[in-house]
């Protein structure tokens, strides 16, 4: 009997908004989704991604097929809260990740000194078209893999792309 992969993979689908994209939970890919001592996924379309506790935070997605022959620019963010029984997250910064061609951007977040509860944006990181191969996708991703802490309590809501 075969068994089910621990890691969950997105439905790959997306939203265009009026100023750029919009990417829901269960679009994305999550390391160890598939498991409910870790997470609990969304039923629908829109519905949160909840963590429930890991070590190794990895939730990446794309879009795709987007053929944007200018240079512009997108500001990806993460819509997530920090839910009030939130752990693990004082010593361990995550990072949001964004490839579009040969550009890739790094960023380091600390989520601990967001409100409990509350929906938040994570701090943007920001990406302009690169060259060479996949323009037509632009790659992006959130990690926390290395402090190896447990970690948990946090809610993902959707990722914004928005044309700056």
């Amino acid at each position: 009997m075969a068994s089910k992969p621990l890691h969950y993979q997105g439905n790959h689908t997306f939203s265009k908004t009026e100023k750029g994209y919009i990417v829901y939970p269960k679009s994305l890919n999550i390391v160890w989704g598939n498991d409910k001592s870790y997470w609990k996924l969304p039923n629908y379309e829109k519905d949160d991604a909840e963590l429930i506790q890991v070590n190794w935070l990895e939730v990446t997605g794309c879009i795709d097929n987007i053929n944007i022959a200018k240079k512009i620019t997108y500001e990806i963010g993460f819509t997530m809260s920090l839910m009030t029984d939130a752990f693990g997250w004082r010593d361990s910064p995550v990072y949001l990740m964004a490839k579009w061609g040969d550009n890739t951007q790094w960023r380091k977040v600390n989520l601990t000194t967001e409100i409990n509860g509350k929906k938040m944006i994570s701090k943007t990181i920001t990406i302009t078209k690169g060259k060479g191969n996949n323009t037509d996708k632009i790659y992006f991703g959130l990690y926390e893999v290395w402090n190896k802490k447990w970690k948990g309590g946090l809610k993902i809501h959707s990722v914004n792309l928005t044309e700056t």
